[in-house]
């Protein structure tokens, strides 16, 4: 899976069972920031079968995914505009992690020493209603 050797994928087995899927979902942001990182948050309709017994207290009918790659070796972005929806490619090993976005829109190919599963929370799409 592409969290395998993610820091953080303990969150994906603890709250999902070890399933999370990254396809088809929306690209709602990416940025470069602290010390070399880029920061990625997805949107996903695709919510796992097992998901945390506290979410069921609230309405939402999509998960939003942060992830993040530290330690940038190599990033390439070109194009323009967010918002789309892609099945981005994410790989990572002990010795680094890299994610590639195809898109009418852009092009992203990022190559990082490490990859962190910052958050994964419940999100109300009203689009999606």
């Amino acid at each position: 899976m592409w969290f395998d050797n993610a820091l953080g994928k303990e969150k994906i087995n603890f709250m999902f069972g070890g399933e999370l899927s990254l396809q088809s979902v929306e690209v709602n942001s990416f940025s470069f920031e602290r010390f070399s990182d880029v920061t990625f948050q997805f949107y996903s309709r695709n919510i796992p079968s097992s998901y945390p017994e506290k979410w069921s207290k609230s309405e939402f009918n999509a998960l939003s995914v942060v992830i993040t790659f530290g330690g940038i070796i190599e990033l390439g972005v070109k194009g323009n505009g967010i918002g789309f929806i892609c099945s981005p490619e994410i790989f990572s090993s002990e010795t680094h992690s890299r994610i590639k976005i195809c898109s009418n829109q852009l092009k992203i190919n990022c190559k990082s020493k490490f990859l962190t599963i910052e958050s994964i929370t419940p999100y109300l799409d009203k689009r999606w209603e």
